[in-house]
Parts: C-alpha cells; sequence; structure tokens
C-alpha cells in the first residue's frame, strides 16, 4: 500500500485518511468512520448477493481489510444485503438470484439516470459562445455561479435524492396495493 502501514480497524491516521479519500469507492472518511458511495455498496451488495466475498470486493476496490477492518466490512455488507433485500418487493418468496435480478435492475436504472444527470451537468458548464452570453436566457451554471465541481455535486445530491424518492412510491404503491387492492386505472395503462 505505498508505505502505509497496515493494521486492522480503529482510528486512521491522517496518511490512510488521504489515501481513502482518493478512491472512488470512498464518499467520505474520518478519524473513525468511512462512508462508501452509492455505487460501490450496490455493486458490492449485488456482488456478494452473488456469491462473491466481500473482502474479495473491498480489497478489488482498492479498501483492503488490513487497513479498512475485517468487521467493518462485514458489518457494512451484512447492513446493506438487508437493506437491499427490504427494498425489493416479495423479497420473502424470491429466490436470491431474482432479488439480484431485481436489484441489477434497479442499479443499472440508476447509472442511467445519474449519467444523463452527468451529461446534463457538463453540458451546463461548458462555456457559451460570447453572443449568447449576452442574451437574457443564459443558464445561471454557464455564468460561472457554481463552478463545474459544485455544479456535479449539485447533480449527484439531486440524482439520489431522485433515487430516494423512486424508492418511497414504489413502497407506497406497494402498501397502498396492499390495503385497498390494485388501481383498476393504472392496471389499464
Amino acid at each position: 500500500m505505498g508505505g502505509i502501514a497496515m493494521r486492522s480497524g480503529g482510528a486512521f491516521s491522517d496518511e490512510e485518511i488521504q489515501l481513502l479519500r482518493g478512491l472512488p469507492a470512498v464518499s467520505n472518511v474520518t478519524r473513525d468512520r468511512i462512508t462508501y458511495s452509492d455505487t460501490f455498496r450496490q455493486v458490492c451488495t449485488i456482488r456478494y448477493l452473488a456469491g462473491e466475498s466481500p473482502t474479495k470486493i473491498f480489497r478489488e476496490a482498492g479498501l483492503p481489510p488490513e487497513l479498512v477492518g475485517y468487521k467493518r466490512i462485514e458489518r457494512s455488507v451484512a447492513r446493506w444485503k438487508e437493506a437491499a433485500i427490504k427494498s425489493v418487493n416479495g423479497s420473502d418468496t424470491m429466490t436470491d438470484g431474482e432479488i439480484i435480478a431485481q436489484l441489477a435492475a434497479r442499479y443499472k436504472r440508476a447509472l442511467a439516470t445519474r449519467r444523463s444527470l452527468e451529461d446534463i451537468a457538463n453540458t451546463a458548464t461548458e462555456p457559451k459562445p460570447a453572443a449568447t452570453a449576452a442574451s437574457n436566457d443564459v443558464h445561471p451554471l454557464s455564468l460561472g455561479l457554481f463552478d463545474g465541481d459544485t455544479a456535479g455535486i449539485i447533480i449527484r445530491q439531486q440524482a439520489r435524492r431522485i433515487d430516494e424518492l423512486e424508492r418511497d412510491v414504489v413502497r407506497l404503491r406497494n402498501k397502498l396495493d396492499k390495503e385497498v387492492g390494485p388501481n383498476p386505472a393504472s392496471a389499464e395503462a
């Protein structure tokens, strides 16, 4: 690991924090806590449910258990697995393969949405030609009110929120269907 003393669990040194912050799998890190990216959590959960070792998945993401800690990996994967299975409607009667298929489909949709939003952000932050910049309909992002990083962060946050709201809508529809039965009008559409 490039001269970094490896040890299991506990508080991270400044050098380890810098190393972890540079990994795409890590959203944030403090002395005693790692927050993983949504993409990493989703991919890790799907791969784990498909039978892969959590240690292998973390190691491939640049997160060796000697640095992160075996217990931290075990607890994280167990939490993510439980949340993912609960999020799949009918998971108590589904096979692992069916659950994985639903999670993978959800992940693909979320990834496509994020890519679309990132494309929009990249387009919005590209400099406009001088003639367009003088017009009244210039988008605020192109005027430099937000730099590209800030605009990207805002869009990623909004994409996450949209993801959360879509899950809430599905959960509430399922709850409503259980309580009052399916809406015949929506079944025809």
